[in-house]
């Protein structure tokens, strides 16, 4: 490894810092499941994706006449009067994994992925099925090899139809896919010298033929709709020529030439390193960052052949990620972050049953409306740059927050603490969780650790303990309600007392700025 490893002393604080980086909240089963474990151990279980993919999207609606309620939709036929049920059942599925995730970085790296190479849930993607296996693409290659991911997502039916390949012929060049493989994708656009326009009509020629059969839902080449010229490159790609090719094969043979001259250049791995580094670490790559953290994972990066894995490995194991004070509690969490950590770290009481999947899926869109109210939905990026905040300089992570988006996660938080309909957060529950429940001392103190990424001042604790004592001076007045609670855990009075100080503390907690920030 080229980064030196991290040698300090790996406890709660740390596994916290990076719990909080590669999961969407942390509950605390999490951290029981690697108490007193190596960080090298940490790293390997949070690193190690799923061996199945997860089930697939279930019908939620009704009327279907191809698909029962709880069965799948994706392997039946498609069914155009049905698209806007099953995008929807798709976008709860989606926040529904994230919810239930096991402490793992799968979804935090589908996120990734999405942002970096993002199409659409809907319009101008025509087929609910495409989306589903965009988002099973990404699943596929979150912690797999990245030049393998671009290749298969090049003519992905989703990406076809996003980026326009599918209108991509030898006799009207679209260059909408090739000019973002390149600059969004790849090598990026702020090099001095870069790619050229010509390199964006070249890729392009060699890119055309690329369909998608909306009968059979597949996509194919058309050999007589691909360019056959030879396609010559800039000095950029060493003045590289791709021969034109014929025939049923010259698809493949020419995606394969682009994509290996691309990836020959040396700044492939830097800019998606780089990608990597600011939405994991820290929004600020200033020249010492470069020299000693991002070209360091650039070449471990190239020497692995684009795996995803031992980039993120190394970063995770370094002593940089530890050791960079400023990137503990220096972004603002992002709408999902916000949302599907709070869901995650509380848990969730609901109306659905386990078996009522319209119930289920509709609390988890619950999550989708307010993080899209939040300006972040999967699935409606922005556009093909993804969310600004992660890349948009020098603000960055600052415009998930405005007067509106505020409101917005005030909002949330009182919806899930409250419990105004439909769910509601299960405060009792994470509340008796607690090592020692009865002790407001150490409830807020073992609450503010899991929940906030700062330490709170002692102004600030003691407005806390003060909601739990109802403004009494004594912490018996907390202990014995609460004593009272586990003793009649069915008796109304005994329920509301404690539910009632429980909900204003955690929504006290959870509007605090410590918990904007990760």
């Amino acid at each position: 490894m080229s980064l030196p490893l991290y040698t300090g002393t790996f406890g709660n604080a740390e596994l916290l810092h990076l719990l909080r980086r590669t999961t969407f909240g942390v509950k605390k089963a999490d951290v029981l499941q690697f108490a007193n474990q190596p960080l090298a151990d940490v790293v390997d279980a949070l690193l190690t994706a799923s061996a199945n993919p997860p089930a697939p999207p279930l019908v939620d609606y009704t009327g279907d006449p191809d698909n029962a309620v709880g069965t799948t939709w994706v392997n039946g036929p498609s069914n155009a009067s049905f698209g806007g049920q099953r995008n929807s059942s798709l976008r709860g599925w989606w926040f529904g994994l994230m919810l239930n995730q096991t402490p793992n970085i799968e979804e935090k790296m589908v996120l990734f992925l999405h942002n970096h190479t993002p199409t659409t849930i809907g319009s101008p993607v025509q087929q609910p099925i495409y989306a589903y296996r965009y988002n099973a693409l990404l699943r596929q290659f979150a912690l797999g090899n990245f030049k393998s991911f671009i290749r298969a997502l090049t003519i992905d039916p989703a990406m076809l139809y996003y980026l326009d390949g599918r209108l991509n012929f030898n006799n009207a060049p679209n260059e909408n896919y090739a000019r973002e493989l390149q600059e969004l994708f790849t090598v990026g656009k702020d090099l001095a010298p870069s790619f050229t326009e010509s390199d964006v009509q070249q890729a392009a020629k060699a890119l055309t033929g690329w369909r998608v059969n909306d009968t059979t839902l597949q996509t194919y080449f058309d050999p007589t709709k691909h360019d056959t010229s030879n396609k010559t490159f800039s000095s950029f790609y060493n003045n590289t020529v791709i021969t034109g090719q014929s025939g049923a094969t010259a698809g493949d043979i020419e995606l394969d030439a682009l994509l290996n001259m691309i990836f020959a250049h040396p700044e492939v791995a830097r800019f998606v390193v780089r990608k990597i580094y600011r939405f994991f670490v820290y929004y600020d790559i200033d020249t010492d960052i470069e020299t000693n953290v991002i070209v360091p994972l650039a070449d471990t990066f190239r020497n692995n052949n684009y795996e995803i894995r031992p980039v993120l490995e190394e970063l995770f194991l370094s002593q940089h990620f530890f050791d960079q004070i400023e990137s503990k509690g220096c972004h603002i969490r992002n709408p999902i972050d916000f949302c599907v950590g709070m869901g995650r770290i509380f848990g969730l009481v609901g109306t659905a049953l386990p078996t009522d999947i319209p119930g289920t899926y509709n609390n988890y869109r619950v999550f989708r409306t307010y993080a899209s109210q939040q300006t972040m939905d999967p699935g409606t990026p922005p556009n093909v740059s993804g969310w600004p905040a992660y890349y948009q300089g020098p603000n960055f992570h600052e415009l998930w927050i405005n007067s509106e988006t505020l409101r917005r996660r005030k909002d949330f938080i009182d919806r899930l603490i409250v419990g105004t309909s439909g769910m509601k957060a299960n405060l009792l529950g994470f509340t008796s969780s607690l090592n020692n429940p009865s002790d407001p001392n150490s409830l807020i103190a073992e609450v503010l650790e899991l929940v906030h990424t700062l330490p709170s001042d002692p102004a600030t604790i003691l407005s806390l303990k003060n909601i739990l004592l109802s403004n009494q001076v004594g912490d018996f007045y907390w202990t014995t309600a609460w004593n009272s609670y586990v003793a009649n855990p069915t008796n109304t009075t005994a329920i509301n007392t404690v539910r009632s100080r429980l909900q204003t503390f955690y929504q006290a907690v959870l509007g605090m700025a410590e918990y904007n920030l990760i």
